[in-house]
């Protein structure tokens, strides 16, 4: 897929408007969803989403350039996400519309994985979803949050744990309320 991206970069450089449609359609959902991590917010999600494409267009030559073009443009995403969220000063909390992952499959599940995953502290649940959702490897993670690849993978580690003890506390409270 890295391959393919690349080589729709390269066109869009030169002025495919066709190959910025094929990037759009390969990056869009995963820009969306890294945003909306950060910011708690699908309508600052979709704000950033658009600006991060138009970014993609009027840059299209220094990402081509880049030896992993989606590396880049996830750090500018990220980048922008934290920007728009220093201007507006505020933290949003989340919509109803938060990321469907596809594990939870009743809507009780549902909640309780997004409750589970907005009580991890923000830099715990971006790693998660860039190792999770995207499919990031740890080095790759490092370097999208421009952080030592020993504390991406302490993050992640962390984040796991933290979500075990959370569902084993949630378990517990279960099987307690089974009892009355």
């Amino acid at each position: 897929m890295n391959g393919d991206i690349h080589a729709l970069t390269d066109e869009v450089a030169n002025g495919d408007m066709d190959a910025f449609g094929k990037l759009y359609d390969l990056l869009a959902e995963r820009v969306f969803n890294y945003a909306r991590t950060i910011t708690r917010s699908g309508e600052m999600a979709e704000d950033i989403t658009q600006d991060i494409f138009i970014q993609i267009y009027n840059y299209a030559k220094r990402i081509a350039k880049a030896s992993n073009p989606v590396a880049y443009i996830m750090t500018a995403t990220r980048n922008h996400s934290y920007n728009l969220l220093k201007r507006e000063s505020r933290f949003i909390d989340v919509d109803d519309k938060t990321i469907d992952v596809g594990i939870a499959e009743s809507p009780y599940e549902q909640l309780i994985f997004r409750d589970a995953f907005n009580s991890l502290p923000m830099n715990q649940r971006e790693t998660v979803y860039l190792h999770l959702i995207c499919g990031y490897s740890h080095k790759e993670i490092a370097a999208i949050q421009n952080a030592p690849l020993v504390t991406v993978k302490w993050r992640y580690g962390k984040a796991l744990s933290s979500l075990r003890e959370y569902f084993t506390q949630n378990e517990s409270e279960d099987k307690c309320n089974e009892h009355i």
